[in-house]
């Protein structure tokens, strides 16, 4: 179920756009992927309680629970809609579903491995279609267009279409129906791919740097910038920071280069999705001057405006859970600090400030310690590991130690999936200032799967207490 989950959730909107079906059954098929994994989590638990099978112990376990906890005090003090407030949490709760599933399975060194292949292999099919668009023009991308429909449950209408505010001229998206979310799939593809490489060969940076480009040419800024803090992050665990400190030098020395070459400064910001703008133009434009005029009243405009606005009218629990009445709160605000009037679209922009404003700084500090202790635990996990390539399981007169006084040695996967999740967090913390990355299916399903992976690898972590339930 997992295995094919993980090929089918990037394929998703291609496949449901062939199915000979009407609009409203393609909508309720888009469902399928999230009730598969609450049916097999369902099975799990059932299957645990029945044989007394404890459950892991995870590093995640106590911020996730305090952040719902607030979840749930912000809704009755706020008395945000239940159907309003379940329908905003509900996009990051599936994935956390997903993530104790992957955790608490017995998974084999094999089947680790062959799940990140099949992500790598379906970047490889991500790469292929994007290529076809590049190169195939309108006919090529009109072929990839996911159809369009509408979904209303619960007094909630659903849109489902590409970019609803437009393509960036020249821009790819491969079948995931958005170039926001290719852009940031394929990063997580670097990320596996890079996970991979133990020496700099020119093969390994050929495939990097193809992957770099591709992510580049989905024309997301925030993607194009991560991918280089993925690399960077990479590199300085490989290499250490001295190192990493040389190659960021020369990355600023390169990209001042380019901005003295594009002199942004002196030029008027153009919008890529109303006139063609080279990949270069696409990335230095933001540090125009006129860019910075737009960014006010977008993501810019949530930081400087949104956050004092919440921290001086509601800061512990903020405006609620339900996202509608969250809004026309922050509008009303007895001292305002909003630098325009907020609308629905593009309020999630900048992800951090979304959270502080439904659930306060309490919501917002148990949301960043789930973030935290991720780190944390694959960086617990990699130092483990990294240490059992130097060290052998003698005692130090030379003799082997009995089994019960060794621990099980810590495999190349283990490493592998340690790298990853540090990337990946790293990544995602700086994303989810430019975009609701965690939410969309393209890559919170695929981040949370690694997360899941990371604890189902570490054979050293305890277990609660054992419940057996007699059906």
């Amino acid at each position: 179920m997992i295995y094919f989950l993980t090929g089918y959730v990037a394929f998703e909107e291609f496949i449901l756009k062939f199915l000979p079906v009407s609009d409203a059954i393609y909508s309720y098929l888009r469902f399928f992927g999230e009730i598969t994994i609450y049916i097999a989590f369902g099975k799990l638990v059932i299957h645990k309680l029945h044989r007394g099978i404890p459950f892991v112990k995870t590093a995640i376990d106590l911020p996730i629970i305090g952040f719902y906890t607030v979840v749930l005090l912000s809704m009755l003090i706020n008395r945000s809609p239940l159907m309003g407030s379940l329908y905003n949490i509900r996009p990051f709760a599936r994935y956390i579903v997903l993530f104790y599933l992957i955790a608490n399975s017995a998974l084999s060194e094999k089947r680790v491995t062959t799940l990140l292949r099949i992500i790598l292999v379906v970047g490889v099919f991500q790469l292929v279609a994007g290529i076809v668009q590049w190169v195939g023009g309108p006919a090529a991308f009109d072929f990839f267009l996911p159809r369009e429909s509408t979904l209303t449950i619960g007094g909630f209408t659903k849109e489902y279409r590409l970019l609803e505010l437009g393509r960036e001229i020249g821009s790819v998206y491969g079948t995931l129906g958005d170039t926001v979310i290719y852009g940031v799939f394929m990063i997580l593809v670097l990320v596996i791919y890079l996970s991979r490489i133990r020496r700099l060969e020119y093969l390994n940076l050929l495939g990097a740097a193809i992957l770099f480009f591709f992510i580049a040419r989905s024309y997301s800024r925030a993607a194009t910038f991560s991918a280089l803090l993925a690399g960077g992050a990479w590199f300085f665990f490989h290499h250490g920071w001295k190192k990493t400190l040389r190659l960021a030098l020369a990355t600023v020395l390169i990209f001042g280069v380019l901005l003295a070459v594009a002199n942004p400064f002196g030029l008027e910001y153009i919008n890529p999705r109303k006139a063609r703008v080279g990949l270069v133009g696409n990335v230095t434009g933001v540090f125009s001057g006129s860019y910075v005029r737009v960014a006010q009243k977008q993501r810019l405009g949530a930081l400087i405006g949104n956050v004092p606005t919440v921290l001086v009218n509601k800061p512990v629990l903020g405006y609620g859970a339900d996202q509608n009445s969250t809004i026309e709160k922050l509008n009303m605000s007895k001292r305002s600090f909003l630098l325009k009037v907020l609308s629905k679209n593009g309020f999630k922009d900048v992800y951090w400030v979304a959270i502080l404003c439904f659930y306060g700084i309490l919501g917002l500090g148990f949301f960043a310690l789930i973030f935290y202790q991720l780190f944390r635990a694959a960086l617990r996990l990699y130092k483990k590991s990294k240490r059992d390539e130097f060290t052998s399981p003698l005692h130090r007169d030379g003799e082997t130690p009995p089994l019960s006084e060794r621990e099980a040695p810590f495999s190349g996967v283990t490493q592998r999936i340690a790298i990853i999740m540090l990337c990946l967090v790293a990544v995602t913390v700086f994303l989810l200032f430019f975009n609701r990355t965690l939410e969309f299916r393209g890559y919170g399903f695929y981040f949370w799967l690694c997360a899941g992976l990371m604890f189902a690898s570490d054979r050293s972590l305890p277990t609660y207490r054992p419940l057996r339930v007699t059906l």
